[in-house]
């Protein structure tokens, strides 16, 4: 089911049971989410929505953290979900984490997926060349160095590499949106309040991540004290690259019963 609300953030609804939410990245997408949203709507109401300004949702000219985690909760109100698990990939996990801590009522159980506590030197430089590709190389080359970066190599090789990079045309996206949203990243941490969350966080991170290296979440989950570390592969992307382990180890914590 796709619905709108009040202030036209767009979102989808699939299955029944639980209330699970999910957060995209960077893209902001709700189809980011679409092959696990299947898999687990057998046993969850799963829900998901297009970041303001992106997608289907109504344009916005500001791109920040609380904005998104207060269209977030626009989402639950118009679904008449008074509380829901939580699951935030990458900038996903900024939403969620700005829910559990200004919203705490509102959230279950949190996964954190791809994520990270605060931007280091590393973090900052890697997004600072991706805004620069963007406004000097375009739309094709940002997003092929996004696609290179963010897949592991076996899964880019099977996947995306059908031929020749082609880096004539525009890819449909607003070059100015994105370049907020990486000023918006690299603007937001609250890492020395996670310690006070008191909520069962299940942490999970890839080894083979080269935008968000594996110890962002070994970081993560030494701060949040009722937080679960879980190793995954596949890139960055790895939610999209093996849909079936990501859904399975967060249905597996999800059904867990709380300690």
């Amino acid at each position: 089911m796709e619905g709108h609300t009040g202030s036209g953030v767009y979102y989808e609804t699939v299955g029944s049971g639980d209330a699970v939410l999910c957060i995209a990245g960077l893209g902001g997408h709700a189809s980011f989410w679409r092959p696990v949203a299947e898999l687990l709507s057998a046993r969850f109401r799963v829900i998901s929505f297009d970041h303001p300004g992106v997608g289907s949702s109504a344009k916005v000219e500001s791109q920040r953290i609380p904005l998104i985690a207060e269209a977030a909760l626009e989402v639950l109100d118009a679904e008449g979900v008074r509380n829901a698990h939580t699951v935030g990939h990458s900038t996903g996990s900024l939403v969620a984490q700005t829910l559990a801590l200004d919203h705490r009522a509102r959230c279950r159980k949190i996964v954190l997926s791809g994520g990270w506590a605060k931007p280091d030197r590393r973090f900052r430089d890697l997004f600072v060349l991706r805004s620069l590709m963007l406004e000097k190389l375009g739309t094709r080359a940002y997003s092929a160095f996004a696609r290179l970066s963010g897949y592991d190599a076996r899964w880019y090789e099977q996947h995306v590499a059908a031929g020749p990079l082609q880096f004539e045309g525009e890819d449909q996206f607003d070059v100015q949106t994105v370049l907020r949203r990486i000023d918006m990243l690299l603007g937001y941490e609250r890492s020395d309040e996670l310690s006070f969350l008191e909520i069962e966080s299940l942490i999970l991170g890839a080894r083979d991540d080269f935008i968000v290296p594996f110890y962002h979440s070994e970081d993560l989950a030494r701060r949040i004290g009722n937080a679960m570390l879980v190793e995954a592969e596949g890139g960055h992307f790895f939610p999209q690259v093996n849909p079936e382990a990501f859904a399975s180890q967060v249905a597996a914590f999800l059904d867990a019963r709380s300690t």
